[in-house]
């Protein structure tokens, strides 16, 4: 995490990975991505449903997602995300 320390970190929840916006397909959790979901704690939005800007840095081993502003923290993965994810890593274990 590059300048992780200095940024507010926010719990997200339901989260899944798009690519944009306006994109309404899944992608994996990576930078250039970014995050949708329900936030918790975010000092200038209110709870509720965000899209991230593009995701700078994972760490997988903590939860944690770096956008250019926010850190991240993963709580519970999206349902049809979660399905979409064991889909994808079947299909190249196939």
């Amino acid at each position: 995490m590059s300048q992780a320390k200095s940024k507010p970190r926010v719990k997200i929840e339901n989260w899944s990975v798009v690519d944009s916006v306006i994109a309404t397909g899944y992608q994996e959790l990576a930078p250039g991505q970014r995050l949708t979901g329900n936030i918790f704690g975010h000092a200038d939005l209110p709870n509720g449903t965000i899209y991230t800007s593009a995701i700078v840095s994972v760490d997988r081993e903590a939860g944690l997602v770096e956008t250019l502003n926010t850190l991240y923290q993963l709580g519970q993965i999206d349902t049809e995300y979660e399905r979409w994810l064991i889909w994808q890593r079947a299909e190249r274990a196939a």
